[in-house]
């Protein structure tokens, strides 16, 4: 293909009843060698409704109504769609908020500022539904990528690592000496609540699967997790007699996730101590994953078995500072 300015003429919105193989293609094309199992089932679910279309649900945004399992806008050239980009909307507290992702061109059209367009269209279709604001998450080993949203006027807002722990386990370490690691206490939760917004900031959570309020010890929290048949198991470890963290774990329906709440004068050893006792004491066959700030307590993880899936900055538009076509 020869280099050149696209025109947006080639752009047009999903049509989620024909798109949904050649997305799915395009997608799995370009994101092969990153994708985990969650982004695998996520293909094969597009494969399937694609075959299906009756299965298409229609899901509230902010001011639309959205196809579900994909929205967004599409790139079409040669007779194929060579580009995409999803577009995701989450109501936080009364706010709508939209999450691009899956911004894929095929690699015989790239540098010609395919990807521009799809993310101009899609932060414009954001402003246009009068939404909070648009995010998106780039690979930190992306500079080409980070300096287009940067260009665009996406803001830096976190760095975060997605940590996992594979099938075929090393051997678990040992609870570092000075450590010891019990059952939750009640009384731990108040201090638990606030190391987890020190490591899960707002920025961050509502796009994670975390609602902290499930951690809660109290009897109404202990009553609809009994009803719903939810399982948690919370640990707290300590230096002696002083609390230094406590860490959750949940099941979800592909993996088990965990949520370290650690004081962060005591990281990385306090860490190490819960992630050693999780893998001594309570094995799993699924592979556990974390979600945490990069560049922090990173020898913890690797010597607990981790390793680093990938490394994401979290950018945001505030809504009011789009500026409307």
């Amino acid at each position: 293909m020869t280099a050149g300015t696209p025109t947006t003429s080639h752009l047009r919105p999903v049509n989620p009843r024909t798109d949904l193989w050649a997305i799915a293609d395009l997608i799995e094309l370009c994101f092969s060698g990153q994708m985990d199992s969650d982004g695998r089932e996520y293909v094969r679910h597009l494969r399937r409704t694609a075959q299906n279309p009756e299965t298409i649900q229609m899901i509230p945004g902010s001011n639309e109504q959205v196809a579900s399992p994909l929205s967004g806008y599409v790139w079409v050239e040669d007779g194929r769609i060579v580009g995409n980009l999803t577009l995701i909307p989450f109501n936080r507290g009364g706010r709508w908020l939209y999450l691009i992702c899956n911004v894929a061109v095929h690699p015989d059209y790239r540098l010609r500022g395919i990807a521009q367009a799809l993310t101009q269209e899609g932060v414009q279709h954001v402003a246009d539904q009068r939404a909070h604001a648009v995010w998106l998450q780039v690979r930190s080993d992306n500079p080409g990528a980070v300096h287009l949203y940067r260009k665009l006027g996406f803001r830096e807002r976190a760095i975060r690592t997605t940590w996992v722990l594979p099938d075929i386990l090393p051997l678990p370490p040992r609870v570092p000496l000075g450590y010891s690691v019990s059952k939750r206490r009640n009384s731990d939760w108040p201090q638990q609540r606030l190391w987890l917004n020190h490591t899960y900031p707002p920025a961050v959570t509502w796009n994670l699967a975390l609602n902290e309020d499930r951690f809660s010890p109290s009897l109404l929290r202990s009553i609809e997790r009994f009803l719903a048949a939810e399982t948690l198991m919370q640990w707290s470890v300590f230096a002696g007699p002083t609390l230094c963290g406590v860490l959750t774990w949940e099941p979800h329906p592909t993996q088990e996730m965990i949520w370290p709440a650690v004081n962060p004068e005591f990281e990385p050893g306090a860490l190490l101590a819960l992630l050693a006792y999780l893998r001594n004491e309570h094995p799993e066959d699924r592979r556990i994953v974390v979600n945490y700030p990069a560049g922090r307590a990173v020898s913890a993880f690797e010597q607990a078995g981790f390793y680093p899936l990938n490394t994401l900055i979290w950018m945001e538009i505030p809504l009011q500072e789009v500026i409307h076509a």
